[in-house]
């Protein structure tokens, strides 16, 4: 386990930097591959959890977070909700697999308590979010921010797949290989290869005034 880097981060490695990675700082990944590239700034954390394939380019803005000790949260919780809630619950065991020759466009999220696979030769536009857990909201008193994340659901994105921009990949999903999801598409759910998703076009709610108002200079 490499040295915790931030001491107030709970038992995390936390890199956040406006500068390139370090000789290093890429030793504390599980893998990092030839010719990498990550342009700052970003912000990961638990690299050891990240393995990161041969030439993949992930482009500014990135955030990648493998959650291992979220216990922090835990302990700010108020001392009459305690017993509502289970230390354990703040602990996981991520892994992020990223593999070779994958472009990641600026401003991704990646979000991990379990398992996120991205396979070879995937490309991802700009904003996308991947994730295999969110935000628990089961107690009615402790603030959402305070409560655990949920255990994730694995997901997987096979090779030579394209994801659109402003896409959410939410826990649970699957997509074959050579995959296309459309700009601003929510996925959930196990989907064939080859398939093309996406999201119901926009369409006119209402007008705002009638056509025969006259016009205001």
């Amino acid at each position: 386990m490499p040295k915790k880097i931030n001491p107030n981060y709970g038992n995390n490695v936390l890199l956040e930097k406006n500068t390139p990675l370090t000789k290093k700082e890429k030793n504390i990944f599980a893998y990092f591959g030839e010719n990498v590239k990550i342009r700052p700034p970003f912000r990961i954390l638990n690299p050891h959890c990240i393995k990161i394939g041969d030439r993949t380019s992930i482009r500014e803005g990135a955030f990648i977070h493998a959650y291992v000790d979220l216990t922090p949260l835990f302990d700010e919780i108020d001392g009459k909700y305690k017993k509502d809630a289970k230390k354990e619950n703040y602990i996981f065991d991520p892994e992020i697999l990223i593999g070779k020759k994958v472009q990641i466009g600026r401003f991704v999220l990646i979000t991990c308590t379990k398992s996120i696979k991205i396979e070879d030769y995937v490309l991802f536009s700009e904003r996308i979010f991947v994730g295999d857990n969110n935000h628990t909201f089961t107690h009615p008193h402790i603030p959402i921010m305070l409560q655990p994340n949920k255990k994730g659901r694995p997901v997987i994105i096979r090779k030579g797949t394209w994801i659109g921009i402003g896409a959410a990949i939410l826990p649970g999903t699957s997509l074959g290989h050579n995959c296309v999801v459309g700009a601003n598409s929510v996925v959930e759910g196990k989907f064939p290869s080859y398939a093309v998703i996406g999201p119901e076009r926009a369409k006119m709610l209402y007008k705002r005034h009638t056509t025969n108002m006259t016009e205001v200079n």
